[in-house]
């Protein structure tokens, strides 16, 4: 009663070591390859989605030989976020104009390269201070 039971050993005299379903005990495949101790975490490779946000939208009229045309751009901001986190990874802003996208770094880039540019960005809204003397001043 004191000892192992017969159960518990193995018919081929091997006592201390399991191959199982899930491979060896140290984490080595039967062939001898795979992640010992010293190798790091597996790396987890990241999933991504993408979305789309239209930021701003105008038209240009150009001169042509047959006369002027309309042509309609957008500015569209395309952030690239993790899944699992939800946090933005990257984001570039894409000119959207004649079925031709342009990519730029940046919203002033893509303004520039479609001539709109806000002299003074400051001077579109008022403060809280302008906007309660010009109330008062009436």
């Amino acid at each position: 009663m004191g000892g192992p039971r017969d159960g518990d050993r193995r018919r081929d005299g091997a006592q201390g070591r399991r191959d199982g379903p899930r491979g060896r005990r140290d984490g080595r495949d039967r062939d001898g390859r795979g992640r010992g101790r010293g190798d790091g975490p597996k790396k987890v490779e990241r999933k991504l989605y993408a979305y789309d946000s239209v930021v701003d939208r105008g038209f240009e009229d150009i001169e042509e030989e047959a006369g002027s045309r309309r042509v309609h751009w957008t500015i569209v901001k395309r952030t690239v976020a993790d899944q699992i986190t939800r946090k933005p990874v990257s984001q570039s802003y894409v000119l959207q104009r004649d079925g031709v996208d342009s990519e730029f770094p940046n919203l002033g880039a893509a303004r520039n390269a479609v001539n709109k540019t806000i002299v003074h960005p400051e001077k579109l809204t008022l403060s809280k201070a302008e906007h309660a003397a010009q109330k008062s001043g009436r």
